[in-house]
């Protein structure tokens, strides 16, 4: 009876430890593992999508989750089409059959220290086609207080050669405020919020004719330290400013006679005149006044620079403002952003094609029509998830997915908005390892990663955090100093170590019952003000002290030939070299074996006049303490050094 009731005892407990189990784990762990089919939210509801296993689940610094699910979906919109979009294949889809997918999503929470930045690569003064793994390089080349956490390819870019100026985006590419692009295409922009925080209440959609006709010309002033001190309007493109106005000058690309055709622009305006000869940035992406163009003023004579080539432009102002603010060797940046009630935007990116969903429905984008798909789905919170799905190989259960299907996805992560970026042979998920290299994490169709006009970044600054420890035999005292948070909302910081988490207090954290002279990893993490908990990439590794070698005694004998030496020792670690230290007599060098030395007069003298010993232990794994032990032959030779010791780690303390 007695074994019945702590059996039934046991298994209560059990049953309560994995319920609570449940109730704690990470929410989205929960829903990477429910296999139910989903719909595509429409009235008819034509897409569905499930998981049938989860591949991958790896939680990454700031808060960032990244898994691969391989799933299953189909579409009705699809049936008697080919099954996985390549044309010429034998196997159409089937009513009631569902088809394999390989998915990975990237969810991106929403909290300041997270940036969405769109990014193009600008060197040569060109729109360079680029790997989704080349623009992160060169970005943080570019941008070293960055760091790119995971990216995926962008907008479509100019494939039928039918742009002004070569290998553009189709639409707007604007990253950090710099307007690389500022025209969006005909589908609209997708912007990201300045500080990172944003939810389904605030536009993270804008029309492109609302954007397009808000756009203004302006000229931006940096100071010696490249801060912006000063922004003027320019009114007028290649044109002569009047009273009171600015003009922007510079060579425009036409696909007349020929395709990229360029063409400079001689200077027709009497105005006060500040030239750029070498641009750092160069952008000229249409005739039509869409120019980014940034350097410094090398001349105000109009006449050593009175037409504009490659890489050149100039300022002509009749605006007294402007020109008490301009001068040679000012830095200025010219292009042409967004006005009004989308002052604000200074990260947006155009859509590929349409959006996907809106208010939790399919919104029917390009249905019938199975790619490889790389779209944007956007949750209540503002938690925005990166999706890419792998297609054109049904051979490996790589079907890619139409419209409907795509809208069941979004509906299976939480979300309730989508957005579809360049799909087909561009799509690219590229993330940052723990060791710091870069991975693909998809199978791009192409069999290699496709090279494209831009993408999207999920970047962070880390924050600078400085961290000292104070060892002791069984605990650490840690010290953090937060010396910058890089616009991470940090409200509470915290340690882990020794499978334990600490919340860091004044600046201090301790971590009691260790094991002496051990090595521990630690790692930090911070509790943003809405309670949102995120992992940092700070790590590192501290030691406890070893317990001390204890120093019992030194004695020295003298018989009609020699002097004898014994140290008397206690070092259960054998950390100390006290059985074999180096001493010196009378400047003559010896070393102690097994703690005892004996050395004959007619080598050292009748007397001796000095003895050194040399002590040393080791304190912590990587921590050595050195001692000379002077007079060592006399009886109080180590009390004096130890209470000099003691005095010595006293001011330690205090310093």
């Amino acid at each position: 009876m007695r074994n019945l009731k702590r059996i039934i005892g046991l298994s209560t407990v059990f049953i309560l430890v994995l319920v609570l189990g449940l109730v704690l784990m990470p929410v989205r762990e929960l829903q990477a593992i429910d296999t139910a089919y989903t719909d595509s939210g429409d009235s008819g509801k034509i897409g569905t999508y499930k998981v049938n296993e989860v591949r991958e689940i790896t939680h990454m610094p700031y808060g960032l989750l990244h898994y691969n699910h391989a799933g299953e979906s189909t579409s009705t919109s699809m049936i008697g089409k080919d099954v996985d979009g390549l044309d010429g294949s034998n196997e159409t889809v089937k009513s009631g059959v569902y088809y394999a997918q390989n998915v990975n999503v990237v969810e991106v929470p929403s909290t300041p220290g997270i940036k969405i930045i769109p990014w193009m690569n600008y060197t040569g003064n060109q729109w360079n086609l680029t790997t989704v793994r080349g623009f992160i390089q060169d970005f943080e080349a570019k941008n070293p207080e960055w760091h790119v956490m995971a990216a995926v390819n962008g907008d479509g870019f100019d494939i039928g050669r039918k742009l002004a100026f070569p290998a553009q985006s189709n639409g707007a590419t604007i990253s950090n405020g710099n307007f690389f692009k500022s025209k969006s295409s005909g589908w609209g922009v997708m912007r990201f919020i300045r500080d990172g925080r944003q939810d389904i209440s605030t536009f993270d959609y804008l029309d492109a004719s609302q954007v397009n006709s808000s756009l203004i010309t302006v000229v931006d002033i940096y100071d010696e330290n490249d801060n912006i001190i000063a922004r003027h309007n320019i009114q007028k493109h290649n044109k002569a400013p009047g009273a009171g106005e600015s003009s922007i000058y510079y060579g425009v690309f036409t696909n007349q006679p020929n395709a990229y055709t360029f063409y400079p622009q001689e200077i027709n305006s009497d105005a006060y005149f500040y030239g750029v000869a070498s641009a750092e940035i160069w952008l000229p992406n249409d005739t039509a006044g869409d120019f980014y163009g940034k350097g410094i003023i090398s001349t105000t004579d109009k006449s050593s620079l009175s037409t504009m080539q490659r890489e050149q432009f100039a300022i002509c102002t009749m605006n007294e403002d402007l020109n008490a603010a301009l001068a040679v060797g000012v830095k200025v940046r010219v292009q042409r952003v967004y006005s009004g009630q989308f002052a604000y935007v200074d990260n947006a990116l155009s859509l590929f094609g349409a959006r996907v969903m809106e208010n939790g429905e399919s919104l029917g984008f390009e249905p019938g029509q199975r790619f490889p798909r790389a779209f944007i789905g956007v949750k209540p919170d503002g938690t925005n998830c990166f999706i890419v799905v792998d297609g054109r190989n049904a051979f490996e259960g790589r079907h890619g997915l139409d419209g409907y299907e795509m809208g069941a996805i979004l509906r299976r992560y939480g979300c309730v908005r989508g957005y579809n970026l360049d799909g087909g042979g561009s799509v690219t998920m590229i993330l940052r390892e723990p060791d710091g290299s870069l991975t693909c994490k998809n199978n791009p169709s192409d069999g290699w990663e496709r090279t494209d006009g831009n993408c999207i970044l999920i970047a962070v600054k880390r924050p600078q955090i400085e961290i000292s420890s104070k060892p002791d035999v069984r605990k650490l005292d840690l010290q953090f100093n937060l010396e910058d948070n890089a616009d991470h909302d940090i409200n509470k910081l915290y340690v882990s170590l020794n499978n334990e988490r600490k919340e860091v207090i004044d600046g201090k954290a301790t971590f009691e019952r260790l094991q002496p002279g051990t090595e521990y990893e630690y790692s930090l993490s911070y509790e943003d003000s809405n309670g949102l908990n995120l992992g940092l990439e700070a790590k590192g590794f501290v030691q406890t002290a070893y317990v001390k070698p204890e120093l019992r005694g030194i004695k020295c004998t003298e018989s009609a030939d020699s002097f004898s030496f014994t140290i008397n020792y206690r070092d259960t670690n054998n950390i100390s070299n006290y059985g074999k230290a180096p001493i010196t007599i009378n400047g003559h060098q010896y070393q102690f074996t097994d703690g005892a030395l004996s050395v004959l007069k007619s080598e050292v003298g009748d007397i001796i006049d000095s003895c050194v010993i040399e002590l040393e232990y080791k304190f912590t794994p990587s921590i050595t303490y050195s001692r000379i032990l002077n007079n060592a032959h006399l009886p109080f030779a180590l009390v004096v050094e130890n209470m000099y010791a003691n005095v010595e780690d006293l001011i330690k303390e205090i310093y």
